[in-house]
């Protein structure tokens, strides 16, 4: 029996160095990522232990430190990197939605933020 479910790790606020023009590059902002992990819910919420899910403060690391470790021009690469390296460090999850959004954009306009959503299924 298998009780696919679904890991939500929402508003992950990091300060990095991202974007295609050379402020953002030197000034740095604001990102936030929201993260939905499907993996196998089942062994942990029969035995209630930590071991038998995935550690989502062990990911928020991963996460951290590959979404600062290196500078992307967009959005898109950045959250393809952050989709891989959960896929790599964590073999449960079976797939990973990234949305990742730029609250303050070097756009002229009024706008609660940018962003994009992109889908990773484990392959193989």
């Amino acid at each position: 029996m298998s009780e696919t479910g679904v890991i939500l790790i929402e508003k992950l606020d990091i300060y990095a160095y991202h974007g295609f023009f050379s402020e953002e590059e030197r000034l740095g902002q604001r990102f936030v990522l929201d993260l939905a992990l499907d993996t196998d819910l089942r062994p942990s919420s029969v035995s209630d232990a930590l071991a038998d899910t995935v550690n989502y403060g062990t990911v928020v690391g991963v996460v951290t430190e590959v979404f600062t470790t290196r500078r992307f021009n967009l959005l898109e690469a950045a959250a393809r990197a952050v989709a891989e390296a959960v896929l790599e460090r964590f073999p449960p999850v079976t797939r990973v939605e990234v949305t990742l959004r730029k609250p303050t954009p070097p756009i002229h306009a009024t706008l609660a933020s940018v962003g994009i959503k992109l889908s990773f299924p484990r392959e193989g």
